[in-house]
Parts: C-alpha cells; structure tokens; sequence
C-alpha cells in the first residue's frame, strides 16, 4: 500500500471517528434529560401551565423536608391530580394540592378561597409550610406513606400497620372508605401502605439513598 492510499485512508478512518463521536455528544444530554425527567410531571402538565417551574419548586421543596420529590410528587397526585383549585368531591371542605382542610388553612394563615385561587406554584408555598410543621411535630418523613400520613392523618405517621384512622359507620369513614383497601370497614396503616404501594410502585421504592 502506497504513502499516499494510506494517508487517504487515515483520514476516512479519522472522519467516521469524529462523526459518530460528535452523533454520541448531541445524543447524550437528550438521554440525561429524559433520565432526570420528574415523576408524573407529565400529569402535572395537563393541569399547570409553568410545569418547569413547579417540578423545580417540587425538589426544593423536598430537599428542604428530606424527602424524596417522588413522594411529593405522589401525595399531590393522590389527593387533587395536580388541580390546585380542586375541591373536594365528598363535601369535606378541604381544597388544593394537598386538599387543606378549612382549619388547616386557618392555622396556615390563609382561606380555601385564597388557596384556591392561587397559581399552583405559589400554592406549593403553603404546601411547603403545612409538612414542615407536621414534620416538626411527629418526626421525620420515613418513606412514601408517612408523607402521606402526614397530610390525611398525622397522627398515625409512627403507629403500627393495624392502627386505624377510619371505621364504620363514621362520617370521616364515608368520606374516605376509597382508602379502605381490604373492605373490612376500617382504614388502618396497612391501607394506606398496600394503597401506596399499588398506584405509586417506583415511588413506594424510592428511597432517600438516591435522592
């Protein structure tokens, strides 16, 4: 093989290697991107116009109470679907991302109305304030059912799996007999645990080594 075919042929070689090496650069942050995306942004978005904005208040808002954003992101889905203005369904009173009660509101320091009306970024403020005050008083968010625990029961947030928040033929049991999972008439740690874990499995799994 003459100098000359060699070189032709370095140079071939050379230019398929900086073609593909610049294909795998370009590639490479749109896989990242989609590995990083936050979970049930994608159902969020149906109800939040700045979804971006949300997903980055959503991780501060978790690194703050050191909690997983999964499990944020869960406990808003499960209570309101990401409707901010939501109210709810059974007559409760309770409105918003994480369904504040009317009392509960009162003692954040703002109304159903109020929280009703704001966008759901800036609801996630009050949001923020209500599971940094439950922390502050029962400990730690342990896992996804603590948080959210913490949100429909607080209470029960370090009781065994048996210890009910709800039975038959209460008021509160009517209101949330969906929670109900073995259909006994009584809705105990347990429920809301094997709940969790049915409609949430990757963030059940989460845990806060990853975050």
């Amino acid at each position: 093989m003459g100098q000359r075919t060699r070189l032709i042929l370095g140079l071939v070689i050379l230019s398929n290697v900086l073609s593909h090496s610049w294909v795998f650069m370009r590639s490479k942050p749109q896989v990242m991107a989609a590995s990083h995306k936050l979970y049930l942004i994608d159902e969020a978005s149906a109800q939040i116009e700045d979804h971006d904005a949300f997903a980055e208040k959503v991780k501060q808002i978790a690194q703050s109470l050191e909690v997983a954003p999964e499990w944020l992101m869960a406990v808003m889905y499960m209570e309101s679907k990401f409707d901010a203005s939501v109210l709810n369904y059974k007559g409760s009173g309770a409105v918003g991302l994480i369904q504040f009660m009317p009392k509960t509101a009162e003692e954040l320091g703002v109304t159903p109305a109020l929280l009703r009306n704001m966008p759901p970024t800036h609801q996630l403020d009050y949001v923020y304030k209500y599971l940094a005050q439950v922390k502050g008083r029962y400990g730690n968010y342990k896992n996804l059912t603590s948080l959210y625990l913490g949100i429909l029961y607080p209470k029960a947030m370090n009781q065994d799996p048996c210890y009910t928040l709800f039975g038959k033929p209460s008021r509160k049991y009517r209101q949330n007999s969906g929670l109900d999972e073995n259909g006994d008439g009584y809705v105990t740690v347990s429920d809301i645990d094997k709940r969790m874990m049915r409609i949430f499995p990757s963030a059940y799994h989460k845990t806060l080594i990853n975050f």
